[in-house]
């Protein structure tokens, strides 16, 4: 009997030792940053349409038409390697007969085109340019940075700053002191953002500064990158 107890005193001394360590009390922050950066790149998503009961004549005018689109969109120095021309689609289309009419067969042709300009800020010119040549579908207008890393690094970078900071502050504000980082890890920044909280995270939005010529230019927008972090520190 008394080396049962002997063990049970021994279990819960190694125990309890064991169980306040996993317990001791932490500070778990996160933060979110966001850089709002001009786009360097523009992509315009377009199409011919063209219905007809003639299949030859249909696709001649066509091709027409894209040869002279092309050829423009050359001649604004945009190489071959920012143009991209998918496959032809004809699709056959029956109308239903009806009382004195018999049964009609037609075809819809049509071919897609993505255009990517290296200078945003000629987007609407094309754009008007390649609806007066033809274009009867414009499928997507997008803008897009080609140095999105560097730029999502410097949300990373801002956004531990600003946990490192509310650590701080909350630290003082329950008259604690920080011990030791535990744990860092990156977190979903589109799980912390939204319009509910956009003024509560308005103070980490870093905006580089534009230069002479995309302060002139038409706006585009600003492309939003973010980031969000976990910080977990040990309290003295």
């Amino acid at each position: 009997m008394k080396r049962l107890y002997f063990l049970f005193a021994l279990a819960c001394f190694l125990l309890f030792p064991a169980a306040a360590l996993a317990q001791a009390p932490q500070l778990h922050v996160t933060a979110e940053a966001e850089v709002r950066v001009p786009p360097d790149r523009a992509a315009i998503t377009f199409g011919l349409f063209e219905k007809t009961d003639n299949l030859r004549q249909g696709a001649e005018r066509l091709n027409t038409a894209s040869s002279q689109i092309l050829q423009y969109l050359r001649t604004r120095g945009v190489e071959e390697r920012f143009i991209q021309a998918d496959n032809l689609q004809i699709l056959p289309v029956y109308t239903a007969p009806a009382a004195n009419r018999p049964e009609k067969l037609q075809y819809e042709i049509s071919q897609t085109f993505t255009v990517t300009l290296e200078d945003p800020s000629q987007y609407e010119d094309v754009l008007y340019a390649l609806l007066e040549r033809g274009v009867n579908r414009i499928t997507n207008v997008s803008f897009y940075s080609t140095q999105l890393r560097r730029y999502r690094d410097q949300a990373r970078t801002q956004a531990i700053r600003a946990a490192c900071e509310k650590a701080r502050l909350m630290a003082e504000a329950a008259e604690v002191k920080l011990g030791k980082l535990t744990d860092l890890r990156e977190a979903d920044a589109s799980a912390f953002w939204s319009p509910r909280w956009a003024s509560n995270v308005s103070q980490n939005v870093l905006v580089p500064e534009a230069s002479a010529s995309e302060e002139s230019a038409p706006a585009t927008g600003m492309i939003s990158v973010r980031a969000a972090v976990e910080l977990t520190y040990k309290i003295k």
